[in-house]
């Protein structure tokens, strides 16, 4: 049952969602759980396992609820009599801890031209599980690829068919070997879950890709959503400083920065 609770979590956190794992360290009197039980809890609200049921469980499940945002792990201490916190007349103590286990954030790169190959390089260094997404299959043996999580051959309406979609955790750039390509990847991903979508191209591309969805009936509001042309305007032209200041936007994004100089003079 213990390695379930285990496997649950690492499954979540696959999914790209986040997870808690809840400890039952102690209990001292009558108290309705046993020592060493586990529960786990994901962000979604569901629990699997059981500490005991009841109020102590209840209000274990609503603290790990409240700390998913910054994920930071915490004790905890209830006297279940009348006199505690949540008015029980067990009149034990249980004490326990709360790990947090976070998903890691997923880069989805459409295309494995030259630049997808030098950005997801950098993505994987900054803790990013890129997946790679293109029907050429000689460049999956690239260097730059040597990390990454997945390399997907499939056509793009079955790859995105795959994806877990998060609003908090998938970040996406579209870098394909043509405007073709990125506007049949947004066709299939627009409506889903994302925290970023960029999409690499001069602005004559941008316009065009544009006026093909609007004329599809892709709302302009879900289009204002994309990140175009993509990356901060630092870079020199060079393949490896575009990447550079792609993942700069994401980084941007990911920590709600300014990317603003913080010079103090």
């Amino acid at each position: 049952m213990k390695a379930d609770i285990l496997e649950k979590i690492y499954e979540e956190n696959q999914k790209g969602r986040d997870a808690a794992l809840v400890f039952l360290i102690e209990n001292k009197g009558s108290t309705p759980g046993e020592d060493n039980s586990l529960m786990a809890v994901t962000s979604a609200g569901k629990s699997f396992g059981t500490i005991g049921g009841g109020k102590i469980e209840a209000d274990v499940i609503r603290r790990c609820m409240e700390g998913f945002a910054k994920g930071e792990s915490f004790e905890f201490d209830y006297n279940l009599s009348q006199n505690g916190e949540l008015k029980m007349s067990c009149g034990g103590d249980s004490r326990g801890f709360v790990k947090y286990f976070k998903a890691a954030n997923r880069l989805v790169i459409f295309g494995a031209g030259h630049i997808s190959q030098k950005l997801a390089r950098i993505a994987t260094k900054t803790n990013f599980e890129v997946t790679v997404i293109d029907d050429r299959s000689e460049f999956k043996d690239s260097p730059d690829f040597s990390e990454i999580k997945e390399y997907m051959t499939s056509p793009i309406e079955e790859a995105v068919g795959k994806i877990d979609f998060d609003k908090d955790k998938t970040y996406i750039v579209l870098c394909t070997r043509g405007h073709a390509h990125d506007s049949k990847a947004l066709r299939e991903i627009i409506g889903k879950d994302f925290h970023y979508l960029g999409m690499i191209g001069s602005k004559a591309k941008v316009v065009r890709v544009f006026k093909e969805l609007e004329e599809a009936r892709f709302k302009r509001e879900d289009l204002d959503k994309i990140y175009t042309p993509i990356g901060l305007d630092l870079d020199n032209g060079s393949v490896e400083e575009i990447a550079i200041s792609i993942m700069a936007e994401i980084l941007m994004i990911k920590n709600k920065k300014t990317g603003e100089i913080q010079k103090l003079h």
